[in-house]
């Protein structure tokens, strides 16, 4: 293996490894920040607690990270398994088209024609 991949994959794993270790003590730090309060005595009621150890999510993130209404996933499965049943079927028409203009009859293609979709699907 060259040295150069070597070198990236460990930078990619020194990114993630510094972005986890980033959200963890960001976290730690927010924790101890609402320790720290309630040993000084301040007074903190439900709203002000809830808001110290769940902090809203950055503009940026509000708009990108919708969560999924339930049943979305089996909507884009089922468009997706779709799709691959009718480029299974191609791919079925094709192969048993070469077939014939190649002029092989024989018993194989039609099972390597058949072996095709059912592969991909």
């Amino acid at each position: 293996m060259d040295l150069g991949a070597v070198a990236f994959w460990i930078f990619v794993a020194a990114v993630v490894v510094a972005g986890i270790w980033k959200k963890k003590h960001s976290e730690a730090m927010r924790h101890e920040t609402v320790r720290f309060l309630i040993e000084k005595n301040q007074k903190l009621d439900e709203a002000q607690l809830a808001k110290l150890l769940n902090p809203e999510p950055p503009d940026w993130a509000k708009y990108h990270f919708n969560p999924s209404k339930p049943g979305d996933g089996y909507r884009v499965l089922r468009i997706f398994g779709t799709m691959v049943l009718f480029v299974a079927l191609g791919l079925l028409i094709v192969c048993i088209w070469r077939g014939m203009m190649l002029g092989i009859h024989h018993k194989s293609v039609i099972e390597i024609a058949t072996a095709v979709p059912i592969i991909a699907t």
